[in-house]
Protein backbone atom coordinates (compact mmCIF):
# COMPACT_ATOMS: atom_id res chain seq x y z
CA UNK A 1 0.00 0.00 0.00
CA UNK A 2 1.32 3.39 -0.96
CA UNK A 3 1.78 5.98 1.32
CA UNK A 4 0.87 9.35 0.17
CA UNK A 5 2.83 12.15 -1.20
CA UNK A 6 3.29 14.83 0.99
CA UNK A 7 3.33 18.63 0.44
CA UNK A 8 4.88 21.29 2.76
CA UNK A 9 2.11 23.58 2.39
CA UNK A 10 -1.22 24.39 0.28
CA UNK A 11 0.46 27.80 -1.26
CA UNK A 12 3.44 25.25 -2.41
CA UNK A 13 0.68 24.23 -5.44
CA UNK A 14 -0.80 26.18 -7.83
CA UNK A 15 -2.97 25.09 -11.01
CA UNK A 16 -1.73 26.48 -14.32
CA UNK A 17 -3.63 24.60 -16.99
CA UNK A 18 -6.16 22.06 -16.55
CA UNK A 19 -7.58 20.56 -19.96
CA UNK A 20 -9.30 17.54 -19.87
CA UNK A 21 -11.00 15.36 -22.69
CA UNK A 22 -13.82 13.63 -21.87
CA UNK A 23 -14.20 9.87 -22.96
CA UNK A 24 -17.08 7.47 -22.90
CA UNK A 25 -16.06 4.58 -20.83
CA UNK A 26 -17.06 1.04 -21.12
CA UNK A 27 -17.80 -1.24 -17.85
CA UNK A 28 -14.09 -2.02 -18.50
CA UNK A 29 -11.74 -0.64 -15.98
CA UNK A 30 -8.88 -1.07 -18.80
CA UNK A 31 -7.56 2.19 -18.80
CA UNK A 32 -5.40 2.06 -21.71
CA UNK A 33 -9.00 2.05 -24.07
CA UNK A 34 -9.12 5.62 -22.90
CA UNK A 35 -6.34 8.60 -23.18
CA UNK A 36 -6.67 11.92 -22.18
CA UNK A 37 -4.86 15.17 -22.25
CA UNK A 38 -1.90 16.05 -19.87
CA UNK A 39 -2.74 18.04 -17.14
CA UNK A 40 0.08 20.65 -16.13
CA UNK A 41 0.67 21.52 -12.28
CA UNK A 42 3.61 24.06 -11.24
CA UNK A 43 4.97 23.55 -7.82
CA UNK A 44 6.60 27.35 -7.19
CA UNK A 45 8.54 26.06 -4.94
CA UNK A 46 10.71 23.43 -7.21
CA UNK A 47 9.52 25.18 -10.72
CA UNK A 48 8.70 21.61 -12.11
CA UNK A 49 5.82 20.42 -13.78
CA UNK A 50 3.92 17.11 -13.59
CA UNK A 51 1.59 15.48 -16.17
CA UNK A 52 -0.85 12.44 -15.68
CA UNK A 53 -3.60 11.44 -17.70
CA UNK A 54 -7.07 11.62 -15.90
CA UNK A 55 -10.24 9.08 -16.54
CA UNK A 56 -13.06 9.19 -14.76
CA UNK A 57 -15.94 6.78 -14.23
CA UNK A 58 -18.50 6.26 -11.53
CA UNK A 59 -19.42 2.77 -10.47
CA UNK A 60 -22.87 1.72 -9.50
CA UNK A 61 -21.26 -0.54 -6.83
CA UNK A 62 -21.10 2.83 -4.59
CA UNK A 63 -24.11 2.77 -2.99
CA UNK A 64 -23.01 -0.67 -2.13
CA UNK A 65 -19.99 0.39 -0.41
CA UNK A 66 -22.70 3.51 0.90
CA UNK A 67 -24.95 1.16 2.20
CA UNK A 68 -22.19 -1.06 4.43
CA UNK A 69 -21.15 1.71 5.76
CA UNK A 70 -24.32 3.23 6.79
CA UNK A 71 -25.15 0.26 8.12
CA UNK A 72 -22.22 0.02 10.48
CA UNK A 73 -22.31 3.66 11.48
CA UNK A 74 -25.73 2.59 12.11
CA UNK A 75 -24.95 0.05 14.54
CA UNK A 76 -21.69 2.29 16.35
CA UNK A 77 -24.44 4.79 17.43
CA UNK A 78 -27.31 2.51 18.56
CA UNK A 79 -24.37 0.50 20.39
CA UNK A 80 -23.59 3.70 21.87
CA UNK A 81 -27.37 4.62 23.14
CA UNK A 82 -27.68 1.23 24.59
CA UNK A 83 -28.42 2.72 28.31
CA UNK A 84 -29.73 5.65 28.68
CA UNK A 85 -33.66 4.57 26.55
CA UNK A 86 -33.31 1.46 28.69
CA UNK A 87 -31.88 3.11 31.88
CA UNK A 88 -34.95 2.38 34.73
CA UNK A 89 -34.79 -1.16 33.65
CA UNK A 90 -30.75 -0.94 33.91
CA UNK A 91 -30.54 0.66 37.34
CA UNK A 92 -33.46 -2.22 39.22
CA UNK A 93 -31.61 -4.68 36.99
CA UNK A 94 -27.93 -4.05 38.51
CA UNK A 95 -28.36 -1.81 42.03
CA UNK A 96 -24.93 -1.08 42.07
CA UNK A 97 -25.50 1.59 38.78
CA UNK A 98 -26.70 5.05 39.39
CA UNK A 99 -27.23 8.16 37.11
CA UNK A 100 -23.46 8.71 36.57
CA UNK A 101 -23.10 5.15 35.64
CA UNK A 102 -25.06 5.42 32.55
CA UNK A 103 -23.60 8.98 31.90
CA UNK A 104 -20.47 7.82 32.11
CA UNK A 105 -21.62 4.61 29.27
CA UNK A 106 -22.09 6.83 27.13
CA UNK A 107 -19.02 9.44 27.67
CA UNK A 108 -16.44 6.50 27.12
CA UNK A 109 -17.48 7.05 23.59
CA UNK A 110 -16.85 10.63 23.93
CA UNK A 111 -13.80 10.06 25.91
CA UNK A 112 -12.41 7.25 23.41
CA UNK A 113 -12.55 9.50 20.53
CA UNK A 114 -10.61 12.39 21.62
CA UNK A 115 -7.94 10.17 23.02
CA UNK A 116 -7.68 7.79 20.01
CA UNK A 117 -8.53 10.14 16.77
CA UNK A 118 -4.87 11.01 15.72
CA UNK A 119 -3.79 6.96 15.96
CA UNK A 120 -6.72 5.98 14.04
CA UNK A 121 -7.42 8.42 11.39
CA UNK A 122 -3.33 8.37 10.64
CA UNK A 123 -4.33 4.59 10.29
CA UNK A 124 -6.68 5.54 7.56
CA UNK A 125 -4.19 7.79 6.04
CA UNK A 126 -1.53 5.93 5.37
CA UNK A 127 -3.33 2.33 4.96
CA UNK A 128 -6.85 3.60 3.39
CA UNK A 129 -10.45 3.20 4.17
CA UNK A 130 -10.05 -0.70 4.04
CA UNK A 131 -8.43 -1.43 6.93
CA UNK A 132 -9.69 2.04 9.02
CA UNK A 133 -13.40 0.03 8.45
CA UNK A 134 -12.20 -3.26 9.15
CA UNK A 135 -10.58 -2.27 12.44
CA UNK A 136 -13.70 -0.42 13.49
CA UNK A 137 -16.16 -3.21 12.93
CA UNK A 138 -13.42 -5.46 14.30
CA UNK A 139 -13.69 -3.32 17.95
CA UNK A 140 -17.84 -2.88 17.37
CA UNK A 141 -17.95 -6.92 16.88
CA UNK A 142 -15.74 -7.61 20.42
CA UNK A 143 -17.03 -4.73 22.18
CA UNK A 144 -20.31 -6.01 21.73
CA UNK A 145 -19.67 -10.25 22.45
CA UNK A 146 -18.21 -9.31 25.48
CA UNK A 147 -20.94 -8.03 27.58
CA UNK A 148 -22.74 -11.66 26.61
CA UNK A 149 -20.12 -13.58 28.48
CA UNK A 150 -21.91 -13.31 31.81
CA UNK A 151 -24.68 -11.50 33.58
CA UNK A 152 -23.07 -11.45 36.93
CA UNK A 153 -23.52 -7.47 38.06
CA UNK A 154 -19.88 -6.89 38.66
CA UNK A 155 -18.67 -8.81 35.37
CA UNK A 156 -21.21 -7.42 33.43
CA UNK A 157 -20.51 -4.09 34.50
CA UNK A 158 -16.50 -4.29 33.55
CA UNK A 159 -17.59 -5.74 30.46
CA UNK A 160 -19.94 -3.20 29.58
CA UNK A 161 -17.69 -0.66 30.28
CA UNK A 162 -15.01 -2.24 28.25
CA UNK A 163 -17.44 -2.59 25.21
CA UNK A 164 -17.91 1.25 26.01
CA UNK A 165 -14.81 1.61 24.94
CA UNK A 166 -14.21 -0.27 22.18
CA UNK A 167 -17.62 1.04 20.56
CA UNK A 168 -16.15 4.52 21.34
CA UNK A 169 -12.71 4.30 19.63
CA UNK A 170 -14.63 2.25 16.14
CA UNK A 171 -16.87 5.62 15.90
CA UNK A 172 -13.31 7.75 15.44
CA UNK A 173 -13.44 6.42 11.77
CA UNK A 174 -17.21 5.79 11.21
CA UNK A 175 -17.66 9.73 11.77
CA UNK A 176 -14.56 11.11 10.49
CA UNK A 177 -14.93 9.06 7.31
CA UNK A 178 -18.31 9.92 5.14
CA UNK A 179 -16.76 13.14 3.44
CA UNK A 180 -14.04 11.15 2.23
CA UNK A 181 -15.96 8.07 1.13
CA UNK A 182 -18.48 10.25 -0.97
CA UNK A 183 -15.04 12.03 -2.13
CA UNK A 184 -13.68 8.71 -3.81
CA UNK A 185 -17.16 7.47 -4.58
CA UNK A 186 -19.50 9.73 -5.99
CA UNK A 187 -19.17 12.24 -8.28
CA UNK A 188 -19.61 16.05 -7.60
CA UNK A 189 -23.36 16.15 -7.41
CA UNK A 190 -23.47 13.31 -5.31
CA UNK A 191 -20.99 14.30 -2.86
CA UNK A 192 -23.40 16.06 -0.32
CA UNK A 193 -26.10 13.42 -1.10
CA UNK A 194 -23.52 10.83 0.36
CA UNK A 195 -22.19 12.30 2.89
CA UNK A 196 -25.67 13.41 4.17
CA UNK A 197 -26.89 9.76 3.95
CA UNK A 198 -23.74 7.95 6.18
CA UNK A 199 -24.68 10.89 8.82
CA UNK A 200 -28.17 10.29 8.44
CA UNK A 201 -27.52 6.35 9.49
CA UNK A 202 -25.72 7.49 12.32
CA UNK A 203 -28.00 9.48 13.70
CA UNK A 204 -30.78 6.87 13.17
CA UNK A 205 -28.61 4.79 15.20
CA UNK A 206 -29.60 6.86 17.96
CA UNK A 207 -33.16 6.32 16.86
CA UNK A 208 -32.35 2.35 16.83
CA UNK A 209 -31.15 3.04 20.17
CA UNK A 210 -34.16 4.49 21.47
CA UNK A 211 -36.70 1.84 19.51
CA UNK A 212 -34.05 -1.46 20.11
CA UNK A 213 -33.69 -1.21 24.18
CA UNK A 214 -37.85 -1.13 25.10
CA UNK A 215 -38.45 -3.43 22.46
CA UNK A 216 -36.54 -5.86 24.04
CA UNK A 217 -36.37 -4.98 27.61
CA UNK A 218 -39.63 -4.60 29.73
CA UNK A 219 -39.91 -1.68 32.42
CA UNK A 220 -39.31 -2.43 36.06
CA UNK A 221 -41.76 -3.90 38.60
CA UNK A 222 -41.38 -0.85 41.57
CA UNK A 223 -43.05 -3.03 43.53
CA UNK A 224 -41.69 -2.94 47.36
CA UNK A 225 -42.48 -6.94 47.86
CA UNK A 226 -38.45 -8.33 47.98
CA UNK A 227 -40.11 -11.54 45.86
CA UNK A 228 -41.39 -9.57 43.34
CA UNK A 229 -38.33 -6.92 43.13
CA UNK A 230 -36.09 -10.44 42.87
CA UNK A 231 -37.89 -12.14 40.63
CA UNK A 232 -38.06 -8.34 38.23
CA UNK A 233 -34.07 -8.52 38.13
CA UNK A 234 -33.84 -11.78 37.22
CA UNK A 235 -35.78 -10.91 34.54
CA UNK A 236 -34.72 -7.36 33.75
CA UNK A 237 -31.23 -8.72 33.72
CA UNK A 238 -32.31 -12.00 31.07
CA UNK A 239 -34.30 -9.09 28.58
CA UNK A 240 -30.61 -7.10 28.53
CA UNK A 241 -28.98 -10.45 27.61
CA UNK A 242 -31.22 -10.36 24.74
CA UNK A 243 -30.34 -7.23 23.74
CA UNK A 244 -26.46 -7.85 23.89
CA UNK A 245 -27.35 -10.69 21.74
CA UNK A 246 -28.95 -8.90 19.40
CA UNK A 247 -26.48 -6.15 18.93
CA UNK A 248 -23.58 -8.39 18.66
CA UNK A 249 -24.78 -10.90 16.39
CA UNK A 250 -25.34 -7.89 13.91
CA UNK A 251 -22.32 -6.36 14.45
CA UNK A 252 -20.25 -9.63 13.84
CA UNK A 253 -22.26 -10.18 10.79
CA UNK A 254 -20.93 -6.90 9.53
CA UNK A 255 -17.80 -7.09 10.72
CA UNK A 256 -17.57 -10.66 8.13
CA UNK A 257 -19.07 -8.42 5.61
CA UNK A 258 -16.55 -5.38 5.57
CA UNK A 259 -13.75 -8.07 5.65
CA UNK A 260 -15.65 -9.71 2.38
CA UNK A 261 -15.54 -6.89 0.02
CA UNK A 262 -14.71 -2.77 1.07
CA UNK A 263 -12.26 -1.53 -1.49
CA UNK A 264 -10.81 1.50 -0.21
CA UNK A 265 -11.61 3.54 -3.70
CA UNK A 266 -12.15 2.60 -7.04
CA UNK A 267 -10.11 1.95 -9.73
CA UNK A 268 -11.26 5.02 -11.53
CA UNK A 269 -11.72 8.19 -10.00
CA UNK A 270 -15.15 9.61 -9.63
CA UNK A 271 -14.65 13.38 -10.39
CA UNK A 272 -11.08 15.47 -10.95
CA UNK A 273 -10.80 16.26 -6.96
CA UNK A 274 -10.52 13.19 -6.10
CA UNK A 275 -7.59 12.55 -7.93
CA UNK A 276 -5.69 15.68 -6.34
CA UNK A 277 -2.97 14.65 -4.04
CA UNK A 278 -3.90 15.38 -0.24
CA UNK A 279 -1.82 17.01 2.41
CA UNK A 280 -0.61 14.52 4.82
CA UNK A 281 -2.09 13.92 8.55
CA UNK A 282 0.60 16.35 10.44
CA UNK A 283 0.26 19.23 7.37
CA UNK A 284 -3.38 18.85 7.11
CA UNK A 285 -3.99 19.49 10.41
CA UNK A 286 -1.31 22.75 10.83
CA UNK A 287 -3.64 23.37 7.59
CA UNK A 288 -6.62 23.70 9.85
CA UNK A 289 -5.44 25.40 12.57
CA UNK A 290 -4.62 28.12 10.54
CA UNK A 291 -7.91 28.33 8.62
CA UNK A 292 -9.75 30.87 10.18
CA UNK A 293 -13.22 29.83 8.22
CA UNK A 294 -12.81 26.18 8.81
CA UNK A 295 -12.18 26.49 12.58
CA UNK A 296 -15.47 29.16 12.66
CA UNK A 297 -17.48 26.21 11.08
CA UNK A 298 -15.85 23.56 13.67
CA UNK A 299 -16.73 25.41 16.41
CA UNK A 300 -20.31 26.07 15.54
CA UNK A 301 -20.66 22.51 14.65
CA UNK A 302 -19.22 20.94 17.22
CA UNK A 303 -21.62 23.28 20.11
CA UNK A 304 -24.85 22.53 17.98
CA UNK A 305 -24.30 18.98 17.23
CA UNK A 306 -22.33 17.77 20.32
CA UNK A 307 -24.51 19.00 23.15
CA UNK A 308 -27.92 17.90 21.25
CA UNK A 309 -26.34 14.43 20.56
CA UNK A 310 -25.59 13.55 23.73
CA UNK A 311 -28.65 15.58 25.63
CA UNK A 312 -30.69 12.95 23.72
CA UNK A 313 -28.85 10.32 25.11
CA UNK A 314 -30.03 11.33 28.71
CA UNK A 315 -32.95 12.78 27.65
CA UNK A 316 -35.40 10.24 29.52
CA UNK A 317 -33.38 11.29 32.85
CA UNK A 318 -33.90 14.84 32.01
CA UNK A 319 -37.92 14.84 31.75
CA UNK A 320 -38.26 12.13 34.43
CA UNK A 321 -36.28 14.27 36.98
CA UNK A 322 -37.84 17.71 36.14
CA UNK A 323 -40.50 18.61 38.60
CA UNK A 324 -42.63 20.69 35.81
CA UNK A 325 -42.95 18.03 33.84
CA UNK A 326 -44.52 15.36 36.30
CA UNK A 327 -48.08 15.57 35.65
CA UNK A 328 -47.37 15.05 31.90
CA UNK A 329 -46.53 11.02 33.45
CA UNK A 330 -43.90 10.96 31.10
CA UNK A 331 -41.98 7.32 30.98
CA UNK A 332 -39.09 5.46 29.74
CA UNK A 333 -41.61 3.64 26.86
CA UNK A 334 -42.60 7.39 25.87
CA UNK A 335 -38.86 8.62 26.19
CA UNK A 336 -38.47 6.14 23.94
CA UNK A 337 -41.08 6.67 21.27
CA UNK A 338 -40.21 10.53 21.37
CA UNK A 339 -36.05 9.66 20.70
CA UNK A 340 -37.40 7.55 18.09
CA UNK A 341 -39.51 10.17 15.70
CA UNK A 342 -37.52 13.00 16.79
CA UNK A 343 -34.42 11.20 15.16
CA UNK A 344 -36.21 9.66 12.32
CA UNK A 345 -38.08 13.20 10.93
CA UNK A 346 -34.40 14.91 12.01
CA UNK A 347 -32.82 12.14 9.13
CA UNK A 348 -35.69 12.55 6.50
CA UNK A 349 -34.72 16.14 6.80
CA UNK A 350 -31.35 16.08 6.31
CA UNK A 351 -31.74 13.80 3.40
CA UNK A 352 -33.91 16.12 2.11
CA UNK A 353 -31.67 19.05 2.52
CA UNK A 354 -28.48 17.68 1.35
CA UNK A 355 -30.30 16.83 -1.92
CA UNK A 356 -31.53 20.04 -2.66
CA UNK A 357 -27.91 21.34 -1.76
CA UNK A 358 -26.59 19.39 -4.48
CA UNK A 359 -28.86 20.73 -6.85
CA UNK A 360 -28.63 24.09 -5.83
CA UNK A 361 -24.92 25.02 -5.12
CA UNK A 362 -23.49 27.42 -3.51
CA UNK A 363 -26.02 28.12 0.04
CA UNK A 364 -25.00 25.65 2.53
CA UNK A 365 -24.11 28.70 4.83
CA UNK A 366 -28.10 30.57 4.27
CA UNK A 367 -29.27 26.99 5.05
CA UNK A 368 -27.12 26.29 8.16
CA UNK A 369 -27.90 29.75 9.47
CA UNK A 370 -31.88 29.06 9.12
CA UNK A 371 -32.10 25.35 10.70
CA UNK A 372 -30.24 26.80 13.17
CA UNK A 373 -32.24 29.59 14.02
CA UNK A 374 -35.37 27.42 14.02
CA UNK A 375 -33.48 24.98 16.37
CA UNK A 376 -32.75 27.80 18.97
CA UNK A 377 -36.54 28.53 19.06
CA UNK A 378 -38.26 25.21 19.22
CA UNK A 379 -35.76 24.97 21.79
CA UNK A 380 -36.40 27.55 23.69
CA UNK A 381 -39.93 26.70 24.03
CA UNK A 382 -39.04 23.96 25.74
CA UNK A 383 -36.70 25.10 27.95
CA UNK A 384 -39.40 27.65 29.13
CA UNK A 385 -41.93 24.78 29.61
CA UNK A 386 -39.23 22.84 32.08
CA UNK A 387 -39.09 26.23 33.85
CA UNK A 388 -43.08 26.65 33.82
CA UNK A 389 -42.72 29.28 32.46
CA UNK A 390 -45.54 27.94 29.70
CA UNK A 391 -48.04 25.34 31.29
CA UNK A 392 -46.59 22.08 30.17
CA UNK A 393 -48.02 19.63 27.24
CA UNK A 394 -47.61 16.43 25.97
CA UNK A 395 -48.15 17.39 22.41
CA UNK A 396 -45.63 20.88 22.62
CA UNK A 397 -42.99 18.41 24.73
CA UNK A 398 -42.99 16.32 21.31
CA UNK A 399 -43.25 18.94 18.82
CA UNK A 400 -40.14 21.06 20.51
CA UNK A 401 -37.97 18.15 20.59
CA UNK A 402 -38.85 16.72 16.98
CA UNK A 403 -38.62 19.76 15.67
CA UNK A 404 -35.69 21.08 17.36
CA UNK A 405 -33.77 17.86 16.68
CA UNK A 406 -34.92 18.16 12.81
CA UNK A 407 -33.57 21.35 12.15
CA UNK A 408 -30.23 20.72 14.44
CA UNK A 409 -29.10 17.45 13.11
CA UNK A 410 -29.86 18.62 9.28
CA UNK A 411 -26.99 20.52 9.27
CA UNK A 412 -24.74 17.99 10.14
CA UNK A 413 -24.01 17.01 6.62
CA UNK A 414 -24.02 20.94 5.09
CA UNK A 415 -20.79 21.53 8.31
CA UNK A 416 -19.10 18.62 7.08
CA UNK A 417 -19.46 19.08 3.39
CA UNK A 418 -18.47 22.99 3.74
CA UNK A 419 -15.38 22.63 6.02
CA UNK A 420 -14.20 20.01 3.53
CA UNK A 421 -14.94 22.74 0.55
CA UNK A 422 -13.19 25.80 2.32
CA UNK A 423 -10.00 23.11 3.91
CA UNK A 424 -9.26 21.59 0.50
CA UNK A 425 -6.58 20.15 -0.15
CA UNK A 426 -6.53 18.55 3.15
CA UNK A 427 -7.33 14.73 3.12
CA UNK A 428 -11.35 14.93 3.89
CA UNK A 429 -10.56 12.32 7.11
CA UNK A 430 -8.16 14.36 8.60
CA UNK A 431 -11.30 16.80 8.12
CA UNK A 432 -13.83 15.24 9.16
CA UNK A 433 -11.52 13.38 12.19
CA UNK A 434 -10.96 17.07 13.49
CA UNK A 435 -14.45 18.20 13.31
CA UNK A 436 -15.80 14.81 15.23
CA UNK A 437 -12.87 15.44 18.03
CA UNK A 438 -14.04 18.66 19.06
CA UNK A 439 -17.55 17.85 18.68
CA UNK A 440 -17.42 14.68 21.00
CA UNK A 441 -15.04 17.11 23.39
CA UNK A 442 -17.98 19.37 23.45
CA UNK A 443 -20.19 16.00 24.27
CA UNK A 444 -17.71 14.99 27.10
CA UNK A 445 -17.73 17.96 28.62
CA UNK A 446 -21.73 17.73 28.60
CA UNK A 447 -21.68 14.30 30.08
CA UNK A 448 -19.15 14.91 32.85
CA UNK A 449 -21.14 17.63 34.75
CA UNK A 450 -23.27 14.95 35.92
CA UNK A 451 -20.65 14.35 38.38
CA UNK A 452 -20.75 17.77 39.87
CA UNK A 453 -22.81 16.58 43.33
CA UNK A 454 -26.40 17.71 43.48
CA UNK A 455 -26.48 19.70 40.26
CA UNK A 456 -29.93 18.69 38.67
CA UNK A 457 -31.30 18.81 35.22
CA UNK A 458 -32.14 22.26 35.04
CA UNK A 459 -28.57 23.66 33.41
CA UNK A 460 -29.57 20.90 30.54
CA UNK A 461 -32.39 23.05 29.69
CA UNK A 462 -29.75 26.48 28.99
CA UNK A 463 -27.24 24.46 27.05
CA UNK A 464 -29.79 22.80 24.81
CA UNK A 465 -30.82 26.60 23.97
CA UNK A 466 -27.28 27.87 23.98
CA UNK A 467 -25.78 25.20 21.86
CA UNK A 468 -27.36 26.56 18.71
CA UNK A 469 -27.66 30.16 19.47
CA UNK A 470 -23.70 30.60 20.39
CA UNK A 471 -23.06 28.88 16.92
CA UNK A 472 -25.27 31.63 14.47
CA UNK A 473 -21.92 34.19 15.14
CA UNK A 474 -19.53 31.72 14.42
CA UNK A 475 -21.44 30.74 11.25
CA UNK A 476 -22.53 33.87 10.04
CA UNK A 477 -18.52 35.17 10.30
CA UNK A 478 -16.90 32.36 8.43
CA UNK A 479 -16.49 33.36 4.51
CA UNK A 480 -18.01 30.75 2.01
CA UNK A 481 -15.90 29.37 -0.24
CA UNK A 482 -16.12 26.41 -2.66
CA UNK A 483 -12.47 25.37 -3.30
CA UNK A 484 -13.00 22.26 -4.37
CA UNK A 485 -16.26 22.28 -5.98
CA UNK A 486 -15.17 25.25 -7.83
CA UNK A 487 -12.09 23.26 -9.54
CA UNK A 488 -14.75 20.66 -10.52
CA UNK A 489 -16.77 23.19 -12.45
CA UNK A 490 -13.58 24.26 -13.85
CA UNK A 491 -12.63 21.54 -15.30
CA UNK A 492 -15.75 20.11 -16.69
CA UNK A 493 -16.53 23.48 -18.60
CA UNK A 494 -16.34 21.46 -21.59
CA UNK A 495 -19.10 19.31 -21.09
CA UNK A 496 -21.15 20.39 -23.74
CA UNK A 497 -18.76 18.32 -26.31
CA UNK A 498 -19.76 15.01 -24.86
CA UNK A 499 -22.33 12.70 -25.45
CA UNK A 500 -22.97 9.85 -22.73
CA UNK A 501 -20.04 10.38 -20.63
CA UNK A 502 -19.80 9.39 -17.62
CA UNK A 503 -18.46 12.67 -16.24
CA UNK A 504 -15.31 14.09 -16.07
CA UNK A 505 -12.84 16.82 -15.29
CA UNK A 506 -9.23 17.11 -13.72
CA UNK A 507 -7.43 18.99 -11.35
CA UNK A 508 -4.23 19.77 -9.83
CA UNK A 509 -2.14 20.86 -6.45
Amino acid sequence: MERKNTYASDSEVRILLANVSFEELSESDDTSLYSGKNVEVLQNSYASITSKKVVLKVYKRRWFILGLFSLLSFMQCTVWNTWGPISESSLTAFPSWDATTIALFGNWGTITFVIFTVPLIWLCDLYGLRVGMMVSALLMALGTSIRCISMNETIFTWMAHSGANFNGIAGIVLCAVPPALSSHWFPPNERTTATGISSVFNQLGNAGGFLLGPLLVREPDLSNNKTVMKNSVRLLRNDILNLMDAEALICAILFFCVVLYFPSRPILPPSVTSTVQRLNIKDGVLHILKNREVLLLTTAFSLSQGVLGVWLSVMNMMIEMNVNLEPLGFNQVQSGWLGFWAILASCVLALVIARLTDYLAGHMKKTITVLLVVSSIAFTILAMMCLAMIEPSLYLLYATVIIGSCANYATTPLFMELAVEMAFPVDETVVGGFMSCTYNLVGALFLFAFFIPDIGVTWMNYCLVAAPAVSLPFVFLAKEEYRRSSLDKECAGDRSLLVNSTQGCNEEM
